[in-house]
């Protein structure tokens, strides 16, 4: 249920086995300053969590096992100095820009959050995640943006197009004479086409020396 007791400034929630807090959970609680969660079962911040508390100064979510906080979770909050989320493992993914952007914007909020492979976040620079950012892809012939998995933008290559950008092949120094060149998707070797035929060679456009194997 939102705590909806005007009057609170502190509220001591540690140790308690939460494992979520809903949308809007702490709402007209101008005069809190001091909110403890520490050492309780929260997996990630969803949107609208901490959002209009003028007076907070103190957060505390560390011993948590967070890895996802999501955007607009922290709103408002002008006063925040400490935001304490030690022993937690944050998700340094592109779901992690929106934290990131904003304790970047704001030098005041103190804090020691961290990566879940113990890098901390305020260390990430923007150009690792610049591609999480669909306008920063450019891929090259005919190789289209598409999202990974994690959420970063990379390229779809096509053909014998290889690389970041779809600008390797190995038939950049493959010679096929006259042939035409192709890279074999299943082991990803160099191969020559001449007259329909897999030739390692094509000296002319009516004779292929023939690949015995």
């Amino acid at each position: 249920m939102p705590l909806k007791t005007m009057f609170f400034h502190s509220r001591h929630l540690h140790i308690n086995e939460i494992s979520t807090i809903q949308q809007l959970a702490f709402v007209n609680l101008p005069s809190l300053r001091y909110l403890n969660l520490q050492n309780n079962e929260l997996t990630e911040i969803v949107e609208y969590t901490f959002v209009d508390l003028p007076s907070l100064y103190h957060l505390d979510l560390s011993g948590n096992n967070i890895s996802l906080i999501e955007e607009h979770a922290l709103g408002n909050l002008t006063e925040l100095s400490t935001l304490n989320l030690a022993s937690n493992p944050i998700n340094c993914d592109c779901s992690v820009i929106p934290f990131w952007s904003l304790i970047i914007e704001r030098p005041s909020i103190g804090t020691s959050a961290q990566c879940s492979d113990g890098k901390f976040v305020l260390s990430l620079r923007s150009a690792e995640l610049d591609k999480c950012n669909p306008d920063n892809c450019q891929c090259f012939n005919g190789g289209k943006c598409i999202t990974s998995g994690d959420g970063k933008v990379v390229c779809d290559c096509i053909g014998q197009w290889t690389g970041e950008f779809c600008l390797d092949s190995q038939c950049m120094t493959y010679d096929c004479g006259l042939g035409n060149c192709f890279v074999e998707p299943i082991n990803g070797t160099a191969q020559c086409v001449c007259d329909n035929k897999q030739p390692t060679y094509c000296p002319d456009s009516n004779l292929c020396r023939i690949n015995s194997n």
